[in-house]
């Protein structure tokens, strides 16, 4: 295979630019830039976007050309530096619209169960409004305030028994109201 005139000088280029040559490395990204600039446009569609990685690529060729051991493969080497810069970029833009469109779902699901669990309280705190005033105390004071039946107890001076047996058909109470409103 017969190399051209472009070819040796591409080479020459590469080997000054691998021993530190500033006006060699200059010249280099003179001439391929815009075919770096292309390549990286093929596979990302947006200009600012194919620029970005673009330069990123210019960066790596810059940092390792010393490791390119054939100059005349600097052509191939350079574009399978853009495309995996191009790659690695697409794979990340992917993992963010994954990302947000799994945030996005998840607070879709939140305001939903939100909506659904004030609803539910709601319900809970009517049907308990509409409870004779001794089983809505015995309720308060077990879920809402926290006390121990000990404790309710000695605040209503009743036997733990009494205490107990009312919280059952407090809840109880509750529970068929629940149940006929879930029905209706």
């Amino acid at each position: 295979m017969e190399r051209s005139s472009d070819h040796i000088f591409d080479e020459l280029l590469v080997i000054r630019s691998q021993e530190g040559d500033k006006e060699a490395i200059g010249l280099l990204w003179k001439r391929w830039s815009p075919r770096i600039l292309k390549w990286s446009a093929s596979f990302l569609k947006d200009q600012e976007e194919a620029y970005e990685i673009a330069q990123e690529s210019w960066i790596s060729i810059f940092k390792s050309i010393h490791k390119l051991k054939d100059p005349a493969l600097f052509r191939f080497w350079a574009y399978r530096i853009v495309q995996r810069r191009s790659a690695d970029f697409i794979k990340k833009q992917q993992q963010l619209r994954f990302a947000t469109q799994d945030a996005q779902k998840d607070k879709e699901h939140l305001v939903t169960q939100t909506e659904e669990e004030v609803s539910k309280t709601d319900l809970m705190l009517r049907s308990i409004k509409e409870l004779p005033l001794l089983h809505q105390e015995m309720l308060r004071l077990f879920y809402l305030e926290k006390h121990s039946i000990k404790m309710i107890s000695s605040l209503l001076n009743l036997a733990e028994g009494t205490i107990k047996s009312r919280l059952f058909y407090a809840r109880k109470e509750l529970k068929n109201k629940l149940k006929k409103i879930n029905h209706e």
